[in-house]
């Protein structure tokens, strides 16, 4: 399967959802399982899987990796999964906690 992949194709797609959904803001990593960005969330290839995670200030996974054999489903799991992260940072700063990060997404409590 890996023969045949364009993952800057799937990556392209993926950022147009992205930007479909206003969600340009948050951290995140397309197809770069080692980056080092804080908080990021991933979405990669490895192994004949698609994997989706989120990382934290340390870049260690938070909760567990999940893996696909479809795109379409981890590029839905992705999402869901920025969706998830913003609504929790949306909560934090409504009851006056400090969210992971300053995004324009929760500090201007705007709806998804």
């Amino acid at each position: 399967m890996n023969n045949n992949l364009n993952l800057d194709l799937l990556k392209q797609d993926v950022e147009k959802e992205i930007r479909e959904k206003g969600f340009e803001n948050l951290y995140y990593a397309l197809f770069d399982e080692h980056s080092s960005q804080l908080w990021a969330i991933h979405l990669y290839y490895r192994d004949g899987k698609f994997m989706v995670n989120s990382r934290d200030d340390r870049t260690y996974i938070m909760g567990k990796t999940r893996e696909f054999d479809n795109f379409e489903e981890a590029k839905l799991s992705f999402l869901n999964l920025m969706e998830s992260f913003i609504e929790m940072n949306r909560y934090f700063v409504q009851n006056g906690d400090s969210p992971y990060y300053s995004c324009s997404l929760w500090d201007e409590k705007g709806d998804v």
